[in-house]
């Protein structure tokens, strides 16, 4: 399997890599090799975009991670798995629309209370 020639929606259904740790959560930041896109300042957000790569299979998985300090227990993260087309064209101010988009993606942080969980809620971002 290659993640630059598959798609995102293939690679999800048939993966050999099934049992890859990048695919249930809690998540190690030692597992995956993070590239900063940027920080996606509308509205005042100011969250933290990343593009991270699982080191064990490859997948590449978009990150949007948001804390407001006045907020407590504001933290959230989302994480959505992404097309290497996307990983390469995504901006930090379309980060939240691509995750937004997907069928489906991991959310945690203490907004959420948890370590993280798949969801296909609605991503939501204010505080």
């Amino acid at each position: 399997w290659s993640p630059t020639t598959r798609s995102t929606a293939t690679a999800r259904s048939s993966s050999p890599v099934s049992d890859c740790r990048c695919l249930h959560p809690p998540f190690a930041s030692r597992d995956f090799e993070s590239l900063p896109v940027g920080v996606d300042e509308a509205g005042g957000r100011f969250a933290e975009v990343t593009i991270e790569t699982c080191r064990s299979c490859g997948r590449r998985w978009l990150r949007y991670l948001i804390e407001y300090e006045a907020f407590p227990k504001s933290g959230r993260w989302y994480r959505g798995l992404v097309t290497v087309e996307d990983a390469r064209t995504v901006t930090a101010g379309t980060a939240l629309q691509t995750l937004a988009q997907l069928e489906w993606r991991f959310a945690g942080g203490s907004f959420f209370q948890s370590t993280g969980f798949r969801t296909s809620a609605p991503v939501r971002v204010d505080p």
